[in-house]
């Protein structure tokens, strides 16, 4: 029967099927030059109203032909009217190839609303047939060919197609209950009649047909006429028009994405705010209630904890809090970075354990190792000098990896340190980071991108849940930005009052460096206060800012321009010490930054696999490290 097309509905579902239709429309036509030298086809109608197909199908390969092997396609489902549409169910395929060809088999339903086939692709897409013709054996059940009058019934079958090749010869034997009544055969393009070259009964009742050189564009139809009562499902198989039933479907999903598109703006005005009040409940610090910042309850008296008060006014610190400077940054913002580790470094310079030079170069000198000034720094100086009675008295910095261990062991120094004194009720984490709420975005994207591909795929059920998918954009895009924040708050873990009482001190010493002038700083004379708050200053990233002070106490006469001990190298300026401190930091980075693999180089080349107690991987010259490009 000939294709009709498919009408789609308006809007963007209607597109999107209309995609589908596009890319899967009408069988296509068979490849260039292509012949059935024969098409034979033996087949048996069941009481159930089924019919069980053997074709073999000798077939000729054309020009245009990629000559992989056979491709048949069979229809099933069609138009039937305006108000219904009959379906072919098709199942039990097998193939083989008496020839010896490929016979791998592949089957898809291709096609939308109503016109639907079943593609079968036979042969291998990596082989190519070499032998001008191939045979192929194709067997299947199908159903729903069967109709009645009433009086009788009937098989009226298109036994083939007008996208089919030229067909030299062609056969067909049908055996039914009962036996054939009558038989009926034409050859002609669709919707006129022609005679075939046989069309009979034969002694044992069944059904025989025969064609020759059936053109293309033509169809070979049978009928047989069988006894009432002799199958059950004896009519067609009729459903919904497709079309119809799209369409409703449509105005369905249309109304439901169009609810949903509002409930989901409704819904995504609250979701920030139950983003807030989580955050309020799970991330918010706690604080001793009637106890002014910084202070805890007496030894001995008992606290009670109350959600912090962002409002609350921290006063001005103008000493340090009794803690390792190292703790500084983790209480702040739940992180161990790089300038910590600096700032743990220079808090062994200025102690007197070691003394720095960044002069050009970055280098670390063992000094006094019984000044080390508290248990973080001791990490950091254990990791640096081992065995500080060794020969090794100098540590040169900036080589990738050279304080890789040293940094890490210091993030489990304060951890430890924090989770002993009981400053977090929930640790801080890692948090989503910028990948997780790319991934997030990129989901969305992704889903969005996924349901245009099944609308187009598989048709209008995708399409109404795509609608609705667009619909809730403004939900779903909230939501992921949503979670993005209260996971980079929730990062920074939840204080006790023990741990807001010492982070108040640390925010209040934080702005008196941050705010004081030189003027304004009070100290004894002779005391070097610029190498007493210098890796405080680090810390709180104002190293620049408090070089700039002390430069101006120098000015006044209240602070030695002299390098200070714990200092060496081949000049010293204040004013540019910032710079210094800036080009110190950075060979801090570069040495916690992880190395090349080293596992399998400096081993030299006067080895051998064959004396000195053998060979070993990586004694060999050449190799080296990889990755992704």
């Amino acid at each position: 029967m000939r294709p009709r097309a498919a009408g789609w509905a308006a809007g963007l579902a209607a597109v999107l099927l209309c995609c589908a239709s596009l890319l899967f429309a009408a069988p296509a036509q068979a490849a260039s030059g292509d012949t059935f030298e024969r098409f034979q086809v033996v087949a048996e109608v069941d009481t159930e109203g089924y019919v069980h197909v053997t074709e073999t199908i000798e077939l000729r390969f054309g020009s245009g032909s990629g000559r992989h092997g056979l491709e048949r396609t069979l229809w099933t489902r069609e138009a039937d009217g305006d108000e219904y549409d009959v379906v072919y169910p098709i199942d039990q395929v097998t193939v083989s190839s008496p020839s010896g060809a490929p016979d791998d088999l592949s089957t898809s339903e291709i096609g939308d609303g109503r016109q639907r086939y079943l593609r079968i692709r036979v042969g291998d897409p990596d082989v190519t047939v070499k032998t001008p013709t191939a045979t192929y054996v194709l067997g299947y059940r199908i159903g729903g060919l069967l109709r009645t009058s009433g009086s009788y019934d009937e098989l009226y079958w298109d036994l083939t197609g007008s996208s089919m090749p030229r067909i030299t010869s062609a056969t067909a034997a049908i055996t039914v209950p009962g036996g054939a009544q009558e038989v009926f055969c034409s050859v002609a393009a669709a919707g006129s009649k022609g005679d075939c070259a046989r069309s009979e009964r034969d002694s044992s009742q069944v059904a025989q047909f025969a064609a020759t050189d059936i053109p293309v564009g033509q169809v070979l139809t049978v009928g047989v006429k069988l006894k009432p009562g002799l199958v059950s499902n004896n009519a067609p198989i009729r459903v919904e028009n497709a079309d119809r039933a799209n369409q409703a479907a449509l105005e369905t999903a249309g109304r439901v994405a169009a609810g949903t598109f509002f409930g989901s703006l409704v819904a995504a005005v609250f979701v920030p705010f139950l983003g807030r009040r989580h955050l309020r409940r799970h991330g918010d610090d706690r604080r001793f209630a009637g106890l002014p910042p910084g202070t805890v309850p007496a030894a001995g008296q008992p606290g009670v904890e109350v959600p912090n008060d962002r409002r609350l006014q921290i006063p001005v610190a103008f000493t340090p809090p009794d803690i390792p400077v190292g703790l500084a940054g983790y209480l702040m913002d739940g992180n161990l970075d790089p300038r910590d580790t600096t700032a743990t470094l220079v808090s062994l310079a200025t102690a007197g354990a070691v003394r720095l030079r960044s002069d050009g170069k970055s280098q670390v000198t063992l000094a006094d190792p019984s000044r080390v000034p508290d248990p973080v720094a001791q990490v950091l100086f254990t990791k640096l000098f081992p065995k500080p009675d060794s020969r090794r008295r100098t540590v040169n910095l900036g080589d990738a990896g050279r304080l890789t261990d040293a940094h890490l062991a210091l993030g489990t120094a304060v951890r430890d340190i924090a989770d002993r004194a009981g400053w977090y009720l929930r640790p801080p984490s890692a948090g989503l980071g910028c990948a997780g709420v790319a991934s997030g975005f990129f989901g969305v994207v992704m889903l969005f991108i996924l349901g245009v591909f099944a609308a187009t795929l598989f048709g209008s059920m995708a399409s109404m849940v795509l609608l609705v998918l667009l619909a809730m954009t403004p939900l779903l895009l909230t939501i992921v930005v949503t979670v993005a924040v209260v996971g980079a708050k929730l990062a920074k873990g939840q204080r006790s009052g023990y741990g807001r009482a010492v982070t108040d001190q640390i925010e209040g010493f934080r702005t008196y460096l941050g705010t004081a002038e030189a003027e304004q700083l009070r100290f004894e004379e002779g005391e070097d206060i610029f190498s007493k708050y210098l890796p405080w200053a680090i810390a709180f990233d104002m190293a620049d800012r408090w070089a700039r002070v002390c430069a101006r106490l120098i000015e006044l006469g209240r602070l030695s321009a002299d390098p200070p001990a714990w200092y060496y190298g081949s000049s010293w300026d204040i004013n540019n010490f910032a710079r210094q401190v800036g080009s110190f930091d950075s060979a801090v980075a570069a040495s916690v930054a992880n190395p090349p693999s080293a596992s399998d180089t400096g081993f030299g080349s006067s080895g051998s696999s064959f004396s000195g107690g053998g060979g070993f991987s990586g004694g060999g010259g050449g190799g080296g490290g990889g990755g992704s490009w």
